[in-house]
């Protein structure tokens, strides 16, 4: 396949993943608003899971395709990419101040996850015992969120709540076109999951990198658009607490989720230079981020330099031979 052939595969890949996450987010949480369910949680859960299906539809198809390395290349890109390079850069438009008491939860979690996912890469693979421990997880995670909500704050239940009416163009949607938004949303990310992977593969070869780097630098970037925007869009209301729990959820959804789903089709192989450099970089990332957090609540501007700062030198060690 030619360099035109590779990129446009990419870019329609691209562009078809951010229109169906987009989709599936707008039309699940207009079937929540329909259920009587409360920002919050339409906001930790929809919102949060949604804005990582790029991620997930990415990993899943490389997986099927027994491309294993882009799979992990993804997971490990994207969690970095939603610290070093979203979390830094909204901190640099805007400082970020957390009050959620939801965090002091969810942050352990995502740090306990992230630990376990990489002592787990120790055995070179991920077996489908371990995707089908790592989905439940999930819904174990997810109930947990559902329960600690109710004691948020009305501070938090009236910042959600706002979040929600900006983003909503009715008042009063209808169930069924809400359900085929959600339904047309899924097929179009299935569609564009399978335009990255075939643009992707040639792509690296083209570049003469391998599969990890083109993985875990393009298109974990590329997957991570909908957290950026999201993250921009909080960022320009002052929004810090959806910021955070967006990206602390997009971060154990891309573990637990897109990785169990993907291992559970077919059993993941790890490569052991993952376990030398990009799997002790996703440590430094998160344990800064939780550092940053649990200190002072709050990511400056001097600390959101810096995280930017680190992810470029990641991306620049990540392209040396």
């Amino acid at each position: 396949m030619s360099w035109t052939e590779s990129l446009l595969y990419f870019g329609l890949g691209l562009v078809a993943l951010s229109f169906g996450a987009e989709w599936l987010v707008r039309g699940a949480s207009r079937i929540a608003v329909v259920l009587r369910v409360s920002p919050l949680v339409i906001g930790l859960t929809i919102v949060a899971y949604g804005t990582s299906t790029p991620e997930m539809m990415a990993s899943v198809v490389a997986a099927v395709r027994d491309r294993a390395d882009i799979t992990l290349g993804n997971v490990l890109g994207s969690n970095i990419a939603n610290i070093g390079l979203i979390l830094g850069l909204v901190a640099l438009i805007a400082p970020l101040r957390v009050s959620m008491r939801l965090m002091r939860r969810e942050l352990p979690i995502m740090v306990g996850v992230t630990l376990l996912f990489y002592f787990l890469a120790w055995r070179l693979y991920f077996g489908r015992f371990t995707g089908v421990g790592f989905l439940l997880g999930l819904v174990v995670f997810t109930v947990l969120v559902l329960r600690w909500a109710r004691r948020e704050p009305e501070t938090i239940q009236a910042e959600y709540e706002s979040y929600d009416r900006a983003g909503r163009r009715s008042e009063h949607p209808v169930l069924r076109t809400s359900i085929l938004l959600a339904v047309g949303g899924m097929l179009v990310l299935f569609a564009g999951g399978d335009l990255v992977v075939r643009g992707a593969v040639p792509l690296a070869r083209l570049m003469g990198i391998s599969d990890i780097v083109i993985g875990a630098s393009l298109v974990a970037v590329g997957t991570s658009l909908p957290e950026l925007a999201t993250a921009l869009v909080a960022a320009r209301r002052r929004q810090a607490d959806i910021i955070i729990g967006n990206l602390v959820g997009s971060n154990l959804f891309n573990i637990l989720g897109a990785l169990g789903l993907s291992a559970l089709i077919r059993p993941v192989q790890v490569a052991p230079s993952l376990l030398r450099f990009e799997f002790l970089a996703l440590l430094l990332f998160t344990g800064a981020m939780a550092v940053v957090l649990y200190t002072g609540q709050r990511v400056s501007r001097a600390e959101g330099g810096v995280l930017l700062a680190s992810y470029v030198v990641f991306m620049v060690w990540l392209f040396l031979p």
